[in-house]
């Protein structure tokens, strides 16, 4: 013969299944059970802990008291180092970042876009520009941001310079993400969307 369960001992094992999930997400949330995934699923990689940005010293095409902090306000920033001088690879990338922004397709109101440079020439200036309208050029002639950004390079990858890489900035003014140069622009794709889908910031901000 069969041995069955008592009904209690089976209202005992549904009441422990119902349970026991909601008893360790307690216990994970109030910090008695630690859990810390062995990695991440993000494809760049984590500025940790964030690094907020200083704005100041920074200015967009050239005018010099435009308050370019202003112009990131709520909105997820993809702020990309040009090399000097921006040569056929560099146009490429650039060109991949504009893809970047259209592939956001109903979420691009939610990103901006910044190309950071020190470009001798308008000629070269205008050359990046007419790539994408919606990109906005920013110089920093004190350099501050541009030793930010090599110490984020050089904190994540060591050697790797500045210069080619990308940045994704929150919409709270941190540095979150950064890519070396060289890197898949599908990877920063993937991110994105997952950031976009999952994070409130910029409408909390």
């Amino acid at each position: 013969m069969k041995s069955r369960l008592s009904p209690r001992v089976v209202l005992l094992i549904i009441a422990a299944l119902f349970f026991l999930p909601l008893v360790l997400a307690w216990l994970m949330y109030t910090g008695t059970i630690e859990f810390r995934p062995q990695s991440t699923r993000n494809l760049g990689q984590l500025v940790q802990p964030p690094l907020p940005v200083t704005w100041t010293g920074v200015y967009r095409d050239g005018v010099m008291d435009t308050p370019v902090a202003d112009s990131f306000t709520e909105h997820w920033l993809i702020l990309h180092a040009l090399p000097n001088p921006c040569a056929e690879t560099c146009l490429q990338v650039v060109a991949e970042l504009r893809q970047v922004h259209r592939a956001s397709g109903r979420q691009q109101s939610r990103i901006q876009v910044a190309l950071l440079h020190d470009l001798d020439g308008a000629a070269e200036r205008l050359a990046v520009q007419e790539i994408y309208a919606p990109f906005q050029l920013l110089e920093n002639p004190d350099e501050s941001l541009w030793r930010m950004l090599q110490d984020v390079a050089g904190r994540n990858l060591p050697e790797t310079p500045a210069r080619g890489s990308t940045y994704v900035i929150d919409p709270l003014g941190n540095i979150m993400l950064f890519y070396a140069a060289g890197y898949d622009p599908n990877d920063l794709k993937s991110d994105l969307k997952r950031l976009l889908t999952w994070s409130k910031l910029d409408e909390q901000s």
